[in-house]
This record gives structure tokens, sequence and C-alpha cells, in this order.
């Protein structure tokens, strides 16, 4: 096995094609977020489509696992990009022509929703088969430091050049990434041991999601915890993300689509961060499924700042950088937190089911996330913003606090 080097050639391409993919679909939700919301206006609209597109992170996220763990990850990544290109091309053509609509931009995200089910599994499933276990940490945290860095900068970059070209020049772009994304992966290399089965494709798939549903609820309970936790942490932040900050940021605030972009910059900046400090030799040792409680106490604690900020009375400015630094220290952790949960997978689960067991784990974190923002999109026309955004941050102290003795156990290598 190669070591963890920039000499790691396939390591090199996944993070290279992970920045790539994520940019272009972080550049295509920014585009389609404000053409609906400055379309709509409406808060409840805005968060309806929103929730919508993450239902297939639910309904097909199993079916993605299975997929990983069968048949061969370098050609399931390349029909990933293949399809996504498309995607964007048959948006480009009805722009050009004048006959998108809402609907149709809704459908493109949840498309591309789909399309990142299916894929997201395939890379966490990669990564112990061309690293070595005790490499696992940096490594995602590498991929998560990638990932958030290209949040970081897609926002930014969209923040400048959306106004500028406008809707159909900017979905142009967005496609170019996806195809050099496509041409690099061709030079991808990932073992692959053809999966024998006396089964039909279908039943097969259905057998492969059974094993990781009896793995998941019987054999290791501890990974089920952690998604179940995981994922109602996750309804509150990414609604918060998700609809509050730009409804609240263009709508409530009355900024522009710049002030937006940066805020969006800086919370994928933050994330960038969460990965260097999870790599960081001192805090590696912290990383670990038995600090997971204390990693929840701190996310709450660090929020607040989001809700101070509707009460200082200031200038709008001033409440606008302190408003959205709390999303920025929220960030920080919550990528900490999303690393110890998949490393955890990756080092205690059998290698033919961390596909699996991982596309568990995300619909299951994914289950509260359209709820999450259906209730967002409610709460932000209905009740006070500070009130919103204290309980969010109350409410995630109280569930580390609660499950302190639920996490307290180490993490043990179970028996393959």
């Amino acid at each position: 096995m190669e070591g963890f080097t920039i000499k790691n050639t396939n390591f090199t391409i996944i993070l290279i094609t992970q920045i790539i993919g994520v940019m272009g679909s972080t550049m295509l939700i920014f585009a389609t977020s404000l053409y609906i919301l400055d379309a709509t206006g409406s808060a409840a609209t805005f968060a309806t489509i929103i929730s919508i597109s993450y239902l297939p992170l639910i309904v097909f996220s199993p079916i993605g696992g299975a997929l990983a763990d069968r048949f061969s990850k370098k050609k399931m990544i390349i029909l990933s990009d293949a399809a996504s290109l498309l995607l964007i091309a048959l948006l480009a053509v009805f722009l050009f022509g004048g006959r998108a609509t809402i609907v149709m931009l809704g459908i493109t995200i949840t498309l591309m929703t789909t399309i990142s089910v299916l894929y997201q599994p395939i890379v966490v499933s990669a990564i112990p088969l061309i690293l070595d276990k005790d490499e696992l940490v940096k490594a995602n945290a590498y991929i998560q430091g990638v990932k958030a860095f290209s949040r970081f900068l897609a926002p930014a970059i969209a923040g400048v050049l959306f106004p500028i070209l406008g809707i159909r020049y900017f979905i142009i772009i967005i496609g170019s990434l996806f195809l050099f994304s496509l041409l690099i992966n061709y030079f991808l290399k990932i073992p692959y041991v053809k999966v024998e089965s006396s089964l039909g494709l279908i039943r097969a798939i259905g057998s492969d999601i059974q094993q990781g549903f009896i793995y998941i609820t019987k054999k290791d309970q501890r990974l089920l915890k952690l998604g179940l936790t995981l994922g109602l942490v996750l309804m509150f932040y990414v609604s918060l993300s998700t609809v509050a900050l730009p409804y609240i940021i263009r709508i409530v605030f009355g900024l522009s689509e710049q002030h937006f972009g940066n805020a969006k910059a800086a919370t994928g900046l933050a994330m960038v961060l969460g990965g260097i400090i999870a790599s960081n030799k001192r805090v590696k040792k912290w990383v670990r499924v038995e600090y997971f409680s204390r990693w929840l106490i701190l996310l709450g604690v660090v929020s607040l700042p989001s809700a101070i900020s509707f009460l200082l009375g200031t200038s709008i400015n001033i409440v606008y950088m302190v408003f959205v630094s709390g999303f920025v220290f929220a960030m920080i952790i919550f990528t900490i937190v999303y690393i110890l949960t998949f490393t955890t997978i990756q080092k205690d689960a059998p290698r033919e089911l961390i596909g699996k067991l991982t596309a568990f784990v995300i619909a299951i974190v994914m289950v509260g996330v359209p709820i999450g923002q259906r209730i967002m999109g409610f709460l932000l026309v209905r009740v006070e913003l500070p009130v919103i955004f204290f309980t969010i941050s109350t409410m995630t102290i109280i569930i580390g606090v609660l499950l302190r003795k639920t996490f307290s156990m180490p993490s043990v290598e179970l028996d393959k």
C-alpha cells in the first residue's frame, strides 16, 4: 500500500475531484438558491424546495452504499461525474432557451443531490483500500478540508461572477468543472475484487442492504446511536445554514449577494480549519468516539454569537459580522464531529461493509434534514430570531450532556 504522501496518486486524484465536485455542486446550489429566493421572496417556498432536494439522501443512500461495495468504485465515480455533466448540460439548454422554471431548478438540485448520495459512500469506502488504518483520521481530515475549502472558494467566486454573468453563463462554468473531474478520474486506480452472487442485481442489492441493516442494528449499535445523534444535531444546523442564513442575510438584513457569498465562504473556510485542527497531532487523540458528547457541548457553546447578534442594537454590518461568526465557530466544531463519526466507521467496520454502513449512517443522519428545513421555514416568519438561535444552541448543549455516558467507552476493534 502506498504511503500517505502527495506521491500517492490515487489519493491525490480523489482530493482534486472532491474539490472540483464540491465546487460545482456548491456553485449550482448558490446560483439556484439566489434565483429561487429572489424570484419568490418567500422563506416557506424556498425552504420547501431545498428540503425536497434532501429526500434522495434518505431514499437512495442505502442503495448507494450497496453499489459502492459491489461494483468497481472507479467506474461508479466516472458514471457519477458523467451524470452530473449531462444534468448541467440539459439545464443550460433550458436556460438559454428561456424555458427554465422554478420547479425545474428545484428538480435539478434534487437530482444533483441524488448523484451525490451515490458518490459519497464510494469515496468513503475507497479510502481504506488505498491508505493504512492509522492514516484514516488524517485522510478524512484532508477530505473534509478540501471539501470545505471548495465550499469556501465556490461562494466567493459565485458572489463575484453570478451578478455579472447571470445564471445562464454561470451554469456553463459549473459544467466545465464536472467535465474536468470526469477526465481526471480516468487516471484513478482503486483495488477491486468482483463480488460473486447467484442472485440477480436487484435481489443482490437488496441482500446487501439487509446485511448492512442487521450489522448496524444488532452487532454494533454504537454506530446507530452515533448516526441518530448526529442526525438530530444536523437537523438543527443544516436548516440554519441552508434556509436561515440566506433568508436572514438577503431578506431580513437586506444585504447583497456579495454579503451572502462572503458568509458562505467564511463557513467554508471554517470547515477547512476544522479539518486542519482534527488532523493536528495534539487534537487527533481527542477525535474519538468517547469524546463525542464533549464536542457536542462545545458546538452548542460556540454557536451562541449568532443568537447574541440580534440583541446588539448596533449597525447592520456589525450585526452581520457577529451573526456570521457564530456560524464560523459552529462549522469548525461540526467538521470535527463529522470526521469523528465516519472515521469510527472506517476503523471498526469490516471492509466489505464500509460502503453500506456509511450509506446507512448518512441516511439516518439526513432523515431529519428536510424536516428541519420545513420547520425552519415556518419558524423564520413566526418566531423571534433570537429565540430560534438560543433554543438550538441550548438543545445542542443538553444533548451533549445527556449522552456523556452513552459514548464514554473507548472505540474498540470489532471482530471482523
